[in-house]
């Protein structure tokens, strides 16, 4: 009888393992989803048979990012490693938490990551330096040339857009890489988790429009630098209108050059600065923004009358700049300086490195309530 008993229980363990095993092969944060060859079909429509992706080479940040976010960060055997590219705070509001940029920045320290430089113009030869199963890179900074040198040197490489205009864009290389790595459904799962976040900060604004605003949508210049513009055709433009905004630069196209004269013409009710300070003669970015309300042109606008100038740097800048599951980062953060004035708290004109988690965490806190 006891044999029977043990026999049973020893079964019934056994089933329970298997199961255990199946859901982490099948869940989005376990094992591999998938094995064997797969054929992804990449921003340039080449179909690519990718037999493993064990050994990752990964040419931007945004696809190092993502790697991380899909919880696929071990593998990654070299990325790129422009200055200050890894300098984000871990985590993501209304997002799962992923090893991103630890997991990079521990790698790197360990010697497990090979550090391949800038990724702009980056060569086939830095990219095949390190041997790997499977490369990622984007069109944006790889040459034709590269692309070819690649071909002849019959390394396995798929090609990701990473210069997105639109939010779409973003979802669409996650799915490709998503595919490539074997983690479909982890990359459908962070899709969500974005739509999701984003959906909230939108609602939220949308609320300020129709609510205290009578539903009159507010005048917003969104600059990438102290003289260039988004237009509504870059990925800038798209969350301004995610955020319930009009861009007063919205003509522009992607981006271009706009003189001081131009944006009080346009007179933007806010008026909010990607990267300041280049070439501008001030000593910080705070600087520059205080500089701005006694600017002879820029201190007549309405944003200035209104206290709307506002600028990210460092850390900050990079989440409103690198388009990667990360990206959500960069709704909250416009639509903390278009609405500040409906915000149960103070937003500072400068958003950086110190001080931006604790907003966004204040930020999340009354959005998602």
């Amino acid at each position: 009888m006891k044999s029977a008993i043990i026999v049973a229980a020893i079964a019934a363990a056994a089933i329970i393992v298997a199961a255990g095993a199946a859901v982490a092969l099948s869940s989005p944060g376990g094992g591999e989803e998938r094995s064997g060859p797969v054929t992804v079909t990449d921003y340039l429509d080449r179909e690519v048979t990718i037999g493993s992706s064990d050994r990752i080479v990964s040419q931007q940040a945004n696809i190092t990012a993502m790697l991380c976010g899909l919880g696929v960060g071990s593998r990654i055997v070299a990325a790129s490693s422009d200055a200050g590219i890894y300098d984000e705070d871990p985590g993501v509001i209304g997002m799962a938490d992923d090893d991103f940029p630890k997991a990079v920045k521990d790698g790197i320290a360990a010697g497990r990551i090979k550090e391949l430089g800038g990724m702009y113009n980056m060569s086939a030869e830095t990219l095949v330096s390190v041997e790997s199963d499977l490369i990622i890179i984007g069109s944006y900074g790889i040459t034709p040339e590269t692309r070819k040198k690649l071909d002849d040197l019959g390394a396995t490489y798929i090609v990701t857009s990473m210069s997105h205009n639109t939010i779409e864009d973003l979802y669409a290389d996650m799915a490709i890489i998503g595919k490539a790595v074997g983690r479909e459904a982890q990359a459908e799962k962070m899709e969500s988790e974005m739509r999701s976040a984003i959906g909230k900060i939108s609602g939220w604004c949308e609320s300020i429009v129709d609510k205290e605003m009578g539903g009159t949508r507010p005048r917003v210049a969104l600059m990438m630098t102290s003289t260039y513009a988004t237009g509504d055709g870059y990925i800038g433009g798209d969350v301004l209108k995610a955020l319930c905004a009009d861009n007063v630069f919205g003509y522009v196209g992607r981006y271009a050059p706009v003189s001081k004269e131009s944006i009080a013409a346009e007179d933007p009710e806010a008026l909010m600065y990607q990267n300041v300070g280049m070439g501008d003669n001030v000593s910080s970015p705070a600087e520059y923004v205080m500089s701005l309300y006694g600017d002879p042109v820029i201190g007549r606008t309405s944003a200035a009358g209104s206290g709307s100038i506002f600028a990210t740097v460092d850390a900050a800048k990079n989440a409103t700049s690198y388009t990667n599951q990360g990206f959500v980062r960069a709704y909250a953060i416009w639509a903390m300086f278009i609405y500040h004035d409906s915000l149960p708290f103070d937003v500072p004109p400068v958003l950086d490195s110190g001080n931006c988690s604790e907003y966004l965490s204040k930020f999340w806190a009354v959005v998602s309530g």
